[in-house]
């Protein structure tokens, strides 16, 4: 099991930011090593939900 760590440090917005970026992009390697989905999968996935974003963006601008 994997050990807690409690602070209290608070970090800029930006360094959450790019503590978060190299997070993903470490799960995001491990995934594509272990075979769970292909870096295809992976940009495929990345297309769509981008998509999907901005369609939802595009009502939302809509219906204000």
């Amino acid at each position: 099991m994997a050990e807690q760590i409690i602070t209290s440090t608070v970090i800029s917005a930006e360094e959450a930011l790019r503590t978060e970026i190299i997070l993903n992009q470490a799960l995001i390697d491990i995934l594509i090593v272990k075979g769970i989905f292909s870096e295809d999968e992976l940009i495929n996935s990345v297309r769509k939900v981008k998509r999907e974003r901005e369609i939802l963006a595009g009502k939302w601008e809509y219906s204000s």
